[in-house]
C-alpha cells in the first residue's frame, strides 16, 4: 500500500490529492502491425516475430508480436484517446504540472503477449500520493491496466510522477 499524506496534503502540493482512487474510463485501443513494426525496429528489435507477420504466423503467433516495452506505447495513446474524446487520461487527473512533472519509478508486470490486431481496454487508477524531502517532492502512484477481452489481464503498468515543488 502506497502511504499516502495527510488530507489537506502538501500545502505547496500541486496533485488533486481528492483523486486518490478514482478511475479513468476505460478506452480501447487497436494494437496496428505498422506501429509494432515500426516500434520495434525503433527499439533495435531483431526477432523477426516482432518484424515480420509471417515469421511471427510461422513461430505460431496470431500476427506480429509487440515487445514488451510496446505497453508504454499503449498507456500513453490511451490518455490520448480519452482526451481527445473530452476526458482525463490519468495525469491530466491527477493535476499534473507538465513543466515540472518529473518521472519516478516504473514497473510492468505481464500476464501474456500483445499481437497486432489486438482490441484492448486500457484503464488507470490512482493509487495514492505521498511526500517526501520535507515536502519539496510530491509523489503520485498510478495503477494502469492493460487487458484483452478474452486472454484476460496482458499488462499492469505500476509507476510513480512526481512534482518538485519550490
Amino acid at each position: 500500500m502506497v502511504p499516502d499524506a495527510t488530507v489537506q496534503g502538501n500545502p505547496r502540493g500541486i496533485f488533486d490529492r481528492s483523486t486518490r482512487g478514482a478511475r479513468t474510463e476505460a478506452v480501447d485501443f487497436e494494437v496496428e502491425a505498422g506501429r509494432v513494426i515500426f516500434f520495434a525496429e525503433t527499439v533495435g528489435e531483431t526477432d523477426p516475430i516482432h518484424l515480420d507477420r509471417e515469421a511471427a504466423r510461422a513461430a505460431g503467433y496470431p500476427d506480429v508480436v509487440a515487445p514488451a516495452t510496446f505497453a508504454i506505447v499503449i498507456d500513453l495513446e490511451a490518455g490520448r484517446l480519452i482526451e481527445k474524446r473530452g476526458g482525463m487520461g490519468g495525469l491530466t487527473l491527477i493535476n499534473s504540472d507538465f513543466r515540472r512533472l518529473l518521472h519516478g519509478e516504473e514497473r510492468y508486470d505481464y500476464g501474456g503477449l500483445v499481437f497486432a490486431g489486438d482490441v484492448l481496454t486500457v484503464q488507470t487508477d490512482v493509487v495514492g500520493f505521498e511526500d517526501k524531502k520535507g515536502g519539496a517532492l510530491e509523489f503520485a502512484h498510478l495503477r494502469t491496466l492493460i487487458s484483452h477481452p478474452v486472454r484476460g489481464p496482458l499488462v499492469t503498468i505500476t509507476r510513480s510522477v512526481l512534482h518538485r515543488l519550490g
